[in-house]
């Protein structure tokens, strides 16, 4: 695909994985997946 490089940089982007592990958070939210979210989002930074 000649946009394969392009779609793996995006991938690799701070905003996409925030995206990823806040979706992630929210399927999880009775099992306190926002406070986990909190301590990913300083792990990332």
């Amino acid at each position: 695909y000649p946009d394969y490089k392009e779609a793996l940089k995006i991938k690799d982007s701070l905003e996409y994985k925030l995206g990823e592990e806040f979706i992630k958070a929210s399927k999880n939210w009775y099992k306190g997946g926002f406070v986990k979210f909190m301590f990913i989002v300083n792990k990332l930074k």
